[in-house]
């Protein structure tokens, strides 16, 4: 499971006590620094040394070779920030070291052979924030390897930070190697969900599909297509607002609680769009949160966050408590799992599987 916390080892800018050593000197403190904590990097020491790479949270027992976090495979850049992950590719920020300020691209990888395209400029970066809240766009990978080897990036914009509703779509195909820019295709007023973090997305169907809510419309999951063509929103399930999306066995799912009058959650809720042609959402599964929390004094509006869940076995993944356990519900066998905690980990969480497949529209 990867968080998108970027953390610097070493900034690109040391303060005077750094700017006194010489690159000997750097060689041989690097020298010194065991292997798992270096922030590798491509040729000699420079001035403005790599800021270490993207966090990852290993599942223990899942049997998968680590994935360098560094990066180095990536070249010539002194900043990396994760964006988004999608069937084992990994969208980021790319921040060159010859950039100026806070110039970058977009590049994706496949960390898990050390694959990586730099994608050409959509002509709306100058609009982006390098903040991960960015006000004017939010940018999403999809991906499906069963249907396609080629990936699509979207970037959704908005009005502006004070009228954040969507105006329209850049989509990014590695088929063509292009961008197309698109105007919204419906009349309501809809905004992305994103309080108090981004919420998850879902590429499905060719689709990427997020959470809204709108000035006369109630809460949403909207959805556009490749081509930037077709927009569709429907109904969340009955009460479960501002709920957690993901797409486990090729379906879209969608997860929340149930609330008691006296504003305690009470159920854990789990409904699965079977027709996606009708959206109909049928519930999948039910359970009693006191017997998830296990008499945990927790508040879930700042003590849980929704991670994962798995794409192919009934499982949920969250992170619990002031010091972010990392846990897993079972569905079919009702019980819950402490994983482990993670370490200085802070949400959004993205997941993570390798993809161990080459892909044409990368190289190595």
């Amino acid at each position: 499971m990867g968080s998108t916390r970027v953390r610097s080892t070493f900034p690109p800018h040391g303060g005077m006590a750094a700017e006194r050593l010489t690159d000997d000197i750097l060689v041989e403190i690097l020298s010194r620094v065991p292997a798992k904590s270096l922030c590798r990097f491509n040729s000699t020491v420079k001035d403005s040394l790599p800021e270490s790479a993207l966090r990852f949270t290993n599942i223990p027992g899942s049997g998968c070779p680590m994935i360098d976090a560094s990066f180095a495979f990536v070249p010539n850049h002194w900043r990396l920030e994760l964006l988004d992950c999608s069937n084992g590719l990994v969208l980021c920020r790319w921040y060159a070291v010859s950039a100026q300020g806070d110039e970058f691209r977009y590049v994706v990888c496949n960390p898990a052979m050390e694959q990586w395209a730099v994608l050409p400029d959509s002509g709306q970066t100058d609009k982006l924030s390098t903040s991960l809240y960015a006000d004017v766009s939010t940018v999403r990978l999809g991906f499906d390897p069963a249907v396609s080897s080629h990936f699509h990036v979207f970037e959704l914009s908005e009005e502006d930070h004070w009228d954040p509703d969507l105006t329209g779509v850049a989509v990014y195909s590695s088929e063509t190697g292009r961008w197309v820019h698109k105007e919204k295709r419906w009349h309501e007023k809809i905004r992305l969900l994103c309080h108090p973090l981004p919420s998850a997305t879902v590429f499905l169907n060719d689709n990427l599909h997020f959470q809204a809510d709108g000035r006369c419309l109630a809460h949403r999951v909207a959805a556009v297509d490749t081509e930037g063509e077709t927009w569709t929103n429907f109904a969340v399930p009955a009460g479960l607002v501002d709920g957690f999306i993901q797409r486990p066995q090729g379906r879209l799912h969608y997860a929340n609680f149930q609330w008691g009058e006296d504003g305690v959650a009470v159920r854990l809720v789990v409904c699965v769009l079977e027709d996606y042609d009708s959206k109909e959402w049928i519930l999948k599964h039910s359970f009693d949160m006191s017997y998830i929390l296990e008499g945990i004094d927790v508040r879930l509006d700042l003590d849980f966050d929704w991670v994962a869940i798995h794409p192919e076995c009934n499982l949920i993944f969250f992170t619990l408590g002031w010091d972010v356990r990392l846990m897993c519900y079972n569905m079919d066998c009702r019980q819950v799992k402490v994983i482990c905690k993670c370490e200085d980990g802070q949400p959004p969480y993205l997941p993570y599987v390798p993809l161990y497949a080459e892909l044409p529209s990368l190289h190595a």
